[in-house]
């Protein structure tokens, strides 16, 4: 019980510092850690976070990633291939896509995080207040 309030509590204060307002998801443990991003056919991810954008033009979904003792990062995944309408920055959201890795850049040539999405769906939803139990 005391690894999933420490977990909790940890969750809440690195989304917190980030500025993600809500911070509760379904979590998913994909035999190393718990994310809230999974598998889904077509050889494709659907991840849920908070959609951001970066200073330089970047649009990039924020989410937690924890291990099975309660140590908790953030994970960032650029959003390629967006719709030209989607839900507003700050929002949370569930992506589906392919998981891709290598260069990547925004629509102003700034530089972004190696890891994306190309996108095939997105929306807003609203977060499952679940967390992962060590």
């Amino acid at each position: 019980m005391r690894s999933y309030l420490w977990a909790t509590l940890a969750a809440l204060v690195v989304l917190t510092s980030l500025g993600m307002t809500q911070v509760a998801a379904q979590w998913y443990y994909n035999g190393n850690y718990y994310t809230t991003c999974l598998p889904v056919p077509g050889n494709l991810i659907q991840c849920s976070g908070n959609l951001l954008q970066s200073a330089n033009g970047c649009v990039i979904l924020g989410f937690l990633v924890s291990s099975s003792i309660g140590l908790i990062s953030t994970q960032y995944y650029t959003l390629q291939n967006l719709p030209s309408s989607y839900p507003p920055v700050g929002s949370w959201v569930i992506v589906t896509g392919q998981l891709q890795q290598g260069p990547n850049f925004s629509p102003s040539g700034g530089a972004c995080p190696g890891n994306y999405i190309k996108v095939t769906s997105i929306g807003e939803a609203n977060p499952i207040p679940t967390a992962p139990v060590p």
